[in-house]
């Protein structure tokens, strides 16, 4: 079958003629290549009947500060983009600003670090640390909102992604108060994420069903491949913890941002090195085609 792996450079390693010779010695295919953006974002064509990448090209890869996707060239075209929202699209994660107004930071970060890497379940440690934010005023989540920083390329992404026509949606285990206003300031057309109890402008400490975990996110993903009637190969995800697993697995192309090993290990992408504009390249965009 043939394969398309696409490569990206950070700003400190170009794609040389070397790259091209270690892929095909540690791959042992012939290879037909197709710059994106010269010397920074290239497309390997090659036949395979292996779906995941070897190992030892993975960390080549990362060594030379290269990012990477790999699917099946026949497979290329997206029509929908699914993303994660806290640590992804932006820098924070919102649960543990939260929770640093309520002075329980360290308690709630433990717990979303025990979850983000698949210790504990999701649904459990999101009620656990939610509970623990009662009191809050609602009003002073804007303080946070106010703060919350894109990570990079997150705006030119949107951009891109929505000039083509590419259905955008924001699905986030954290809360509607910050994926609304993400979608309306980036542009996605849908966002789904968990609701607050809120009595008398103050947190509850308690989550109104249903819960946006892993299996919810592929709910999602799954009304959405039907409602449009496409097949999964078109949907692009991404995403950094174990929550996102279901989305990564079940998409045609799954990226991990900057993502926990237990995803990593189900992504057939990465985002390390470069920003993620990356993405761009993944879905075959070359260098001119990209507003800037």
């Amino acid at each position: 079958m043939k394969k398309l792996l696409t490569i990206v450079s950070s700003k400190d390693n170009k794609i040389t003629t070397e790259t091209f010779a270690v892929i095909r010695d540690y791959l042992k295919v012939v290879i037909k290549s197709k710059w994106l953006d010269n010397e920074k974002a290239c497309e390997i064509y090659f036949d395979s009947d292996k779906n995941v990448l070897l190992d030892e090209l993975v960390n080549y890869f990362n060594t030379h500060l290269y990012d990477w996707a790999y699917q099946n060239a026949e497979e290329k075209y997206k029509s929908v983009f699914i993303s994660d929202m806290d640590s992804t699209i932006i820098k924070q994660e919102c649960i543990d600003e939260i929770a640093d107004l309520a002075n329980v930071k360290e308690e709630v970060e433990d717990i979303t670090r025990s979850a983000m890497q698949g210790e504990v379940a999701f649904a459990e440690a999101l009620e656990k640390r939610v509970g623990l934010l009662k009191g809050i005023k609602l009003e002073l989540l804007n303080k946070i909102y106010d703060k919350i920083e894109f990570n990079d390329g997150a705006e030119k992404l949107l951009i891109n992604l929505n000039k083509q026509k590419i259905k955008t949606i924001l699905v986030s285990g954290g809360f509607t108060f910050f994926t609304e206003k993400i979608s309306e300031e980036l542009n996605f057309q849908e966002n789904y994420a968990n609701s607050l109890e809120v009595i008398d402008g103050t947190l509850t400490g308690k989550v109104i069903p249903p819960i946006i975990d892993s299996i919810s996110k592929k709910k999602i993903l799954k009304n959405t491949i039907d409602s449009l009637r496409i097949k999964s190969s078109e949907v692009v995800a991404i995403g950094d913890g174990a929550n996102d697993l279901e989305i990564i697995r079940d998409a045609g192309l799954g990226i991990s941002y900057k993502g926990k090993q237990i995803l990593k290990a189900s992504a057939n992408g990465q985002i390390e090195h470069t920003d993620l504009c990356s993405l761009l390249y993944f879905i075959g965009l070359p260098k001119d085609k990209i507003i800037t």
